[in-house]
């Protein structure tokens, strides 16, 4: 049994299940992929307090061009998952490349197989994702979840040991969205084009609404900002007058670019986390010194940038779902409470 397996047997708090359903023009399935996923430990709390947004994303409103309407929930919206995002298997010329993409599969030696690598905790990616596919509305949209329900699980009542009765607790959220089958379809512009999507992920970050074609990954279009700030060469980073105090809060990752420009200043990775700021203070402490990849620190003007993506759960598909204008897939995301 591997740890994945006994992690899910000891405590199937944290435990998911990612749903693919695939159909042609004229709605029939033709398959139906369902594999299992851990929502990551940190986010037990937060989901139990914001499942789900109060909003969910229509298609069909503002005129058919998509917005957001009342879901008829009213949680907490700090951190209420919103979104599902996809990265995709292909290479700089958009050339689907399936499991021999070693960004994602590895050949089992054994059984002459191709596997998902193991997700290490904490592993950061570009947009989250390992690769994720340049967002262009409206051929390839920022996917809103589009549906949230909840189905029950049938436990014991009363005495489980005396009685025989159980009941219904609905423990189990469902948030769905659909790729249709104008979206997704491959970087060209022929009926054979096609995606082979490779993972998934549940996200929250902050409300955003339609969007112009911009090709930048989800990372990019969650960033909140910018800030104007100042380093002096170690490890604090100090807010302009100009700039909202309030903005940024201990347990905050921030990016650094320069002053005026999102260039990344040759810093081996831009992302920060804020230890520490007073809630009306300027000086915000990193956990680490600001350098470039010469190591050497970081002075003068920057901005900084408050990231709000944050991903809930990760997962590589065991085999990648090839998506093309033949297929509308449905992607059904169940998280079960104990």
């Amino acid at each position: 049994m591997n740890i994945l397996n006994l992690e899910e047997k000891i405590d199937p708090k944290y435990r998911g299940e990612i749903e693919i359903i695939i159909k042609d023009r004229n709605g029939n399935v033709i398959e139906r992929v369902v594999e299992p996923n851990i929502v990551k430990i940190f986010a037990k709390e937060i989901l139990s307090h914001t499942m789900p947004f109060s909003k969910v994303w229509d298609p069909n409103a503002s005129s058919g061009s998509g917005g957001w309407v009342d879901s008829e929930i009213d949680p907490n919206e700090d951190f209420a998952v919103k979104y599902i995002l996809l990265g995709a298997s292909f290479d700089a010329n958009g050339i689907p490349l399936d499991t021999e993409d070693t960004r994602f599969y590895t050949l089992d030696p054994v059984t002459d197989t191709y596997k998902p690598i193991r997700l290490e905790p904490g592993a950061w990616y570009d947009g989250g994702l390992i690769n994720a596919i340049p967002i262009a509305d409206p051929d390839r949209p920022l996917k809103r979840i589009e549906r949230f329900s909840f189905e029950p699980t049938y436990q014991p009542a009363g005495s489980p040991l005396l009685q025989e009765d159980v009941r219904a607790i609905n423990n189990v959220l469902k948030a769905e969205t659909t790729l249709r089958t104008d979206e997704y379809n491959g970087f060209g512009l022929t009926d054979t084009d096609f995606f082979t999507i490779t993972e998934v992920a549940l996200a929250a970050g902050k409300t955003i609404d339609g969007l112009d074609s911009c090709d930048c990954t989800p990372r990019e279009l969650f960033l909140d900002g910018p800030y104007p700030a100042t380093l002096t060469g170690g490890d604090v980073v100090t807010l302009d007058d100009t700039s909202d105090v309030l903005s940024i809060t201990a347990g905050d990752q921030i990016k650094i670019t320069g002053a005026g420009s999102e260039e990344d200043l040759d810093q081996v990775t831009p992302f920060y986390l804020v230890l520490d700021k007073a809630e009306t203070g300027r000086d915000i402490q990193l956990d680490r010194v600001p350098v470039d990849a010469d190591n050497d620190p970081l002075t003068g003007s920057v901005q900084l940038w408050r990231d709000t993506l944050r991903i809930f759960s990760h997962r590589i598909l065991s085999s990648p779902v090839k998506k093309s204008n033949v297929f509308e897939i449905t992607i059904r995301w169940s998280i079960i409470f104990n």
